[in-house]
């Protein structure tokens, strides 16, 4: 009996340390599961944490920065790859001045001291011009004609003396100097009218700077505060914009500087156009793009009015460089006005024989008029075409200038705000 009591104690006393082992296992795996959720709360708080300062990032570039804060902002990285830009100049044809071989005074830009070196007195203009003038572009291309007017006339005076009954019958031409205003005629109307093309032209270069200035201008005050990725975009297609002009009229390769300017993907876009899409239109397109992909809506109403009249502005003035280039003055007119000038050069020389002029005197007067006539038949060409003469470097850099001090402005604001 006595035994039988004592296996029972030991028995209750064995369930209840089983009991007691039980339950402090129990408290452990809760107390290791409890750590757990701690760490791992903890872990989700962190990440969060880092999540959400991404996303201020992000979108502090909507928004002012705050003092105390510092947010990320794009135009410092717009204006540096546009110092790069700076930085190719003359390096590749597209950044390269050109002067043109006929007139490298006029492509360029003229400054106050170019104006003071041309706005001098007669006397010290007209000796300047007399001492160049054996290194005048001009005169150079003119002289070939000269020289062989001017051999047509030693021919015709050679003739003549071996042959003394041909200079009776030249008589009917001694009033070939009559021919002399309808020939100064021509050249004149041919003459303005080239450089009519050639003021338009230019206008249309100036026009251009004012029109992406002022769009820059409303980008950085009304488009930055809606989106301002697509500011900075913008101001990078406005900046290129001109030397896109350049380019196509000049057939410069912009390939370099649509890689350093825009982004992989706007540069890609552009380089895999069609070959019948220019530049100038693509931008105007994107640029139209841009505002129409849900941020007129955004936008005032004056400001998006105003936007697209810029936009619209420039397609027209590209329009109209187009047709500048396409439709020259009729060739008709420049065939007709080549002929008669050879027509009276070549006979002059049988005229003056024919008023027993001096063989001299001959070669005097034939030389010179070939000379004046030639050489404004020869101006009237050369401005026909006005690209080769505008200074598209200095007006494409000074645009891009304009650009960018739009943005820097707008840099400058900002920072005042931190």
């Amino acid at each position: 009996m006595m035994k039988l009591m004592l296996q029972t104690r030991e028995q209750k006393r064995g369930r209840i340390s089983f009991l007691f082992l039980v339950l402090g296992l129990l408290l452990l795996v809760d107390k290791s599961w409890a750590a757990s959720k701690s760490i791992s709360s903890k872990v989700i708080s962190s990440t969060n944490a880092v999540v959400h300062t991404n996303s201020n990032d992000k979108n502090s570039r909507n928004r002012p920065a705050t003092r105390g804060h510092r947010h990320y902002y794009p135009i410092p990285a717009m204006l540096q790859d546009l110092s790069i830009l700076d930085e190719c100049q003359g390096q590749i044809p597209l950044l390269s001045p050109t002067n043109w071989k006929r007139d490298g005074s006029y492509t360029k830009s003229w400054t106050k001291k170019d104006w003071e070196h041309h706005q001098v007195n007669s006397f010290q203009r007209y000796s300047r011009h007399l001492i160049k003038w054996i290194i005048s572009p001009t005169a150079r291309s003119v002289l070939p004609a000269v020289a062989m007017f001017l051999g047509w006339s030693v021919l015709v005076v050679h003739v003549m003396q071996q042959y003394p009954h041909l200079t009776k019958k030249a008589s009917f031409l001694s009033g070939l100097s009559s021919f002399t205003a309808p020939l100064s005629l021509l050249l004149a109307l041919k003459t303005n009218r080239a450089l009519n093309r050639l003021l338009e032209a230019r206008s249309m270069w100036g026009k251009m700077i004012s029109n992406t200035k002022s769009l820059a201008q409303l980008v950085t005050i009304y488009v930055w505060n809606k989106d301002s990725d697509r500011a900075i975009l913008m101001g990078r297609y406005l900046s290129l914009y001109l030397w896109f002009m350049k380019g196509y009229f000049r057939q410069e390769d912009a390939t370099p500087i649509i890689t350093t300017l825009l982004p992989p993907e706007e540069a890609a876009w552009l380089l895999n156009l069609p070959s019948d899409m220019p530049l100038p239109t693509a931008t105007v397109w994107r640029l139209r793009q841009l505002m129409a992909g849900g941020l007129i809506e955004k936008l005032p109403r004056t400001a998006s009015h105003a936007m697209e009249d810029r936009l619209w502005h420039l397609e027209s003035i590209f329009g109209t460089l187009k047709r500048i280039m396409g439709s020259p003055i009729p060739p008709t007119y420049t065939r007709h006005t080549s002929r008669v000038l050879c027509l009276f050069l070549g006979l002059l020389p049988v005229a003056l024989m024919g008023n027993k002029t001096e063989p001299t005197t001959i070669y005097i007067m034939v030389s010179l008029l070939a000379y004046i006539f030639v050489g404004i038949d020869e101006i009237g060409v050369e401005i026909e075409h006005p690209f080769p003469l505008i200074p598209m470097f200095y007006l494409a850099r000074a645009a891009q200038t304009n650009v960018q001090n739009q943005y820097r402005a707008l840099q400058l604001q900002q920072s005042r705000r931190l």
